[in-house]
């Protein structure tokens, strides 16, 4: 999943969100859980939060990732609105996954129908660029990949 809609705070109660809106969650976590449930010692969350799937478009496809997620905030313009005037939520983010080009520079455009729906949906839009995969590179290449 590359695009998800990510709504999180300290004093979030994200229990009492869930159930008066229609969508569904991809991950919800805690204040104070572990983030790790393999590792009990390890790291809490020092908030809680919900994602929600916006594109399941690759990393290497950010044209549709924007239309997928366009489509997401239009349709679900009423729901996302819930969300973002529910108390307790300060931050709510659109976070787009992108393969970062080999290229001496990489730019992105949002379209304004983009821009637009998530103006009205009252959010924020993150670009987060990864590396291209080698794995990957070198299957579309044809060589075996990487152990």
């Amino acid at each position: 999943m590359s695009c998800i809609l990510r709504v999180s705070r300290a004093e979030l109660n994200v229990d009492a969100l869930l159930s008066i809106v229609d969508l569904k969650p991809d991950r919800i976590w805690h204040r104070g859980e572990f983030r790790r449930a393999s590792k009990p010692e390890g790291e809490k969350y020092n908030d809680s939060g919900i994602t929600f799937v916006a594109s399941i478009a690759d990393f290497d496809e950010f044209r549709l990732q924007l239309d997928e997620a366009t489509s997401y905030l239009e349709t679900h313009e009423q729901q996302i609105a819930v969300i973002t005037s529910f108390e307790g939520v300060q931050e709510a983010t659109l976070d787009f996954g992108i393969e970062l080009c080999d290229a001496w520079i990489h730019s992105d455009i949002l379209p304004p129908r983009f821009l637009r729906a998530a103006a009205v949906s009252g959010i924020s839009v993150e670009l987060s660029h990864y590396p291209k995969s080698e794995d990957k590179y070198n299957s579309k290449q044809g060589a075996a990949p990487n152990p």
